[in-house]
């Protein structure tokens, strides 16, 4: 039975992992090498347990009783009695390979997840003795608020082990778990990928990207544009998990990285956080597009806004049905996972079932 909680890495995701445990009265001890960003998280976590409770998200009890329940640690000795352990840190392959295989030593009997958005599961696992209690835990940032977990089971993972898995995030983070087979890109970072891919594509066809934005918000119905999701995702973090699934997956010509979105992270035009990215923005207001996208993207084709939109939309389903017929995961999931994950109105294959109903 999983009752405590260890979770390696105090960034953004770990602390989000660690007040979600928090919020939901399950004790955590959170890591990480450094005492910089172990005091940042503890921060982070007091006024997302404060600001939860402010808003009758939980009680004023649980929010005291979540910050007297973390422990942060510098030592990894700190986490042998933990029943759960997940690691977060930097998507650097051979970091968590080595930090797993220590972890496993201290915690001989605890199941140990990775976090990992972009690496295969069996790579990040290969280091450990004991692989049949290792599998992916793919939360969503912010872990508290985001319904979806992809749950992605290894080649050697004990059935047993991805139940009780399953049953922890399900009945006790209350959490929406996809089973997902390990691929690159399991399935919402690969079934998007067009998402932003055709999206540049369309543009070099003669799109206008605030134009392409407002057709998927108006005829799509969705949340964010592609331009507008990318900015907010961080360029250079969408371009460095569209490298690794296009590479993991022998280069597909659909998948291939583009040039409008390299040359801007060339420039340091990483999106909101940086101030530029497909648009500009001043005070976290956007302001308008930028204009190096012009310098990689003259465009001189004449899509309509509505065939950028269809162009996009459709190669977004096509990579669906690409998912679906591998074997990586099942209709319902998929659909389930892009809808919660995105906020989409529809699944991809919903998309495609209610245009052709018959």
């Amino acid at each position: 039975m999983i009752q405590k909680i260890g979770v390696l890495g105090a960034g953004t995701m770990g602390a989000g992992i660690a007040q979600l445990c928090l919020q939901k009265k399950i004790p955590v001890i959170l890591y990480d090498a450094c005492a910089e960003p172990l005091c940042a998280a503890a921060g982070r976590i007091k006024e997302g347990l404060l600001n939860a409770a402010a808003k009758n998200r939980i009680s004023q009890e649980s929010a005291e009783w979540g910050g007297q329940n973390v422990v942060y640690a510098k030592s990894l000795n700190e986490l042998s009695s933990c029943d759960l352990v997940v690691e977060a840190i930097i998507e650097d392959l051979p970091a968590k390979v080595k930090i797993l295989s220590e972890i496993e030593k201290l915690c001989p009997q605890a199941i140990l997840a990775t976090n990992t958005s972009s690496f295969l599961i069996s790579k990040v696992g290969e280091g450990l003795q004991n692989p049949g209690r290792f599998l992916g835990l793919h939360f969503f940032n912010p872990p508290v608020a985001m319904k979806l977990v992809e749950m992605i089971r290894a080649p050697k993972t004990d059935a047993d082990v991805f139940e009780e898995a399953k049953k922890f995030v399900e009945e006790s983070l209350q959490k929406t778990a996809v089973a997902v087979k390990d691929t690159p890109g399991f399935i919402v970072n690969r079934v998007m990928r067009p998402y932003y891919l055709e999206s540049q594509r369309a543009v070099l066809g003669g799109a206008g990207i605030s134009e392409l934005d407002l057709a998927a918000r108006m005829i799509g119905g969705v949340p964010m544009g592609p331009f507008e999701l990318m900015d907010l995702i961080g360029l250079d973090i969408n371009l460095a998990i569209t490298k690794t699934i296009y590479e993991a997956l022998n280069c597909p010509e659909r998948l291939k990285p583009q040039p409008i979105q390299e040359h801007l992270v060339s420039l340091g035009h990483k999106g909101r956080k940086s101030g530029k990215g497909f648009y500009l923005y001043k005070d976290g207001k956007l302001i308008g597009e930028n204009p190096e996208v012009a310098v990689a993207a003259p465009g001189d084709g004449d899509f309509s806004d509505g065939e950028a939109w269809e162009m996009v939309i459709q190669a977004v389903i096509e990579e669906a049905e690409m998912v679906l017929k591998e074997g990586i995961a099942s209709r319902d999931d998929i659909d389930r996972a892009i809808k919660l994950a995105m906020n989409f109105p529809q699944g991809p294959l919903e998309w495609k079932k209610n245009a052709n109903p018959l």
